[in-house]
């Protein structure tokens, strides 16, 4: 057999000074290479995934090659994920821009019901939150549906989803409603419910409080982080068993206080992006994921001429006080235009699951690239599998497929991740390495690690399974960032349907042509 060597290069990502905070501390992430100096020696980013080069972050680009993708389980412990569009995220890294870690930051997963198509937006409460479904990329970003969803519709009462997005109060009922930019089925077996949000109504002596429309009992709850004490106001996660969710309560088997460092580094300079609440145009103060925002004197705010009001999208940098609260230094806020970095969707990579030059798929995201002049932003180049691009794109409303604005193609500076299909032998289950078979009878020799993502499998179940690698090459191995099951992940990736893994699972020109009937306008 004949061995593949697929050639890679290193990527240089020059960032500015601090990113996202989070409510809470550190996550995972991931992202390789080398950046420039930043005057900030500890940093977390806190935003929307809105594309992948390494990952974006509100549009900020952080190396993650060598991170960890986690999300975490209710007793602290951490379990690795796959990172898709739409997700809110914590990402810990060194001040330059190499990622140390990615958390995935869901706002809700519980049971849903109260769906109502009605109202605009339309709504539905999931573990007693209302959640509203962005539709029109004018108010916001887009939601982006998971799981096998293509839009509510696609829902059903009692469904257990998991929900990313911002938490918008209501002055009206007293109660936060959140703007979802990502809701995804999940599978039954995934067993728990989680929700975030700021206490209400809190009984010290009966030991419950309120969370929106959610009446929590903490008797016998495990408490985070040790000294950890709870007020009206605090924010805090609260994790059960989904059979503890009954109704609009919940027995909640662990609670976590969110805050604004992990316990190892002060978090100091700070960015975080999100929808303002509770705007004080007196007191130059708002609130954002829960944390209180004052606007200094020389706060500065773009664009030119932009104002702050309830609802709008904003990327704020800022420093944070000893409350936990946060002075900002300067802040973005989001237009409808996708000329900004807040609205629209970057990607770097290599191109894979080619139909034809405006139907493939890029890092996982399926693009649309049909309003692309190829003979002027990809001149002498014919599209392929393997080809590496760089795409800027806008969302659209009820697909996973993004609409190309601008492209071109060109040698990468970059760590290229990329997916290779094929059929998995020789596990060494101790050395973490397999050889894997494409369908041309080339070999590739994988390596996994701890930061590797099995979706659809295990390293138990490896051994000849049809699987997709996504990694980068180091020397002739390609290190794995995540091996999904060709066979069993239909629904659970946002691109599964896109993808032409093998003859026997091909489902991306039906896929396509779905697409092509709903958005006939794009052919």
């Amino acid at each position: 057999m004949k061995s593949s060597t697929l050639p890679l290069k290193l990527h240089y990502s020059v960032l500015a000074v601090g990113f996202t905070l989070a409510l809470y501390a550190c996550g995972g992430g991931g992202g390789a290479g080398t950046a420039s100096n930043s005057a900030s020696p500890y940093q977390i980013a806190s935003g929307v995934v809105t594309g992948f080069g390494s990952v974006f972050v509100d549009g900020v680009e952080l190396q993650d090659a060598n991170a960890s993708v986690v999300s975490e389980n209710y007793d602290g412990t951490l379990s690795n994920s796959v990172l898709q569009m739409g997700q809110r995220v914590r990402v810990s890294h060194d001040g330059k821009g190499a990622a140390s870690s990615v958390t995935l930051d869901a706002a809700v997963i519980g049971t849903v019901s109260n769906i109502n198509t009605n109202t605009i937006p339309n709504t539905l409460t999931v573990a007693g939150q209302k959640v509203a479904v962005v539709t029109d990329i004018a108010v916001g970003a887009l939601t982006v549906w998971g799981g096998g969803y293509t839009g509510i519709a696609s829902i059903v009462n009692n469904d257990l989803v998991e929900v990313h997005g911002t938490p918008l109060y209501d002055s009206a009922s007293k109660t936060y409603t959140v703007t979802a930019t990502r809701i995804a089925k999940v599978p039954a077996s995934t067993g728990r419910a989680q929700v975030s949000g700021s206490i209400s109504n809190l009984d010290a002596i009966a030991k419950t409080f309120a969370l929106n429309g959610l009446t929590v009992s903490y008797t016998s709850a495990s408490l985070r982080p040790n000294g950890a004490t709870l007020a009206n106001g605090t924010v805090v996660t609260v994790y059960a068993p989904v059979s503890a969710l009954l109704g609009n309560t919940v027995t909640a088997s662990h609670l976590k206080v969110n805050r604004l460092q992990d316990g190892t580094a002060p978090v100091s300079n700070v960015q975080i992006g999100g929808q303002v609440s509770k705007y004080d145009s007196t007191a130059k103060t708002f609130e954002l994921q829960g944390i209180r925002v004052s606007i200094a004197a020389g706060t500065g705010i773009t664009p030119l001429g932009k104002t702050i009001s309830n609802g709008s999208y904003v990327k704020l940098g800022g420093t944070v006080n000893s409350d936990g609260s946060i002075t900002a230094t300067d802040i973005q806020v989001r237009e409808q235009s996708t000329s900004s970095d807040l609205a629209k969707v970057n990607l770097i990579g290599v191109i894979s699951d080619f139909i034809d030059s405006s139907s493939f798929v890029v890092r996982g995201v399926p693009v649309d690239a049909s309003a692309i002049v190829l003979s002027q932003k990809c001149p002498s180049v014919t599209l392929a599998n393997n080809v590496e691009v760089q795409v800027t794109a806008t969302q659209q409303a009820n697909t996973p497929v993004v609409l190309a604005t601008d492209m071109s193609c060109r040698t990468l500076d970059s760590l290229v991740i990329r997916p290779v299909d094929g059929t998995a032998s020789k596990v060494d289950a101790t050395a973490k390495t397999f050889t894997l078979t494409l369908n041309n009878n080339v070999t590739q020799a994988v390596q996994w690690n701890s930061n590797t993502t099995f979706s659809g499998l295990t390293s138990s179940t490896l051994s000849n399974s049809v699987v997709r690698v996504e990694g980068y090459l180091s020397g002739a191995t390609l290190v794995a960032r995540t091996i999904s099951s060709a066979t069993n992940s239909e629904g659970s990736l946002d691109d599964a349907v896109f993808r032409k893994v093998s003859v026997e699972v091909n489902t991306a020109n039906n896929a396509w042509a779905n697409y092509r009937v709903q958005h006939p306008s794009k052919r």
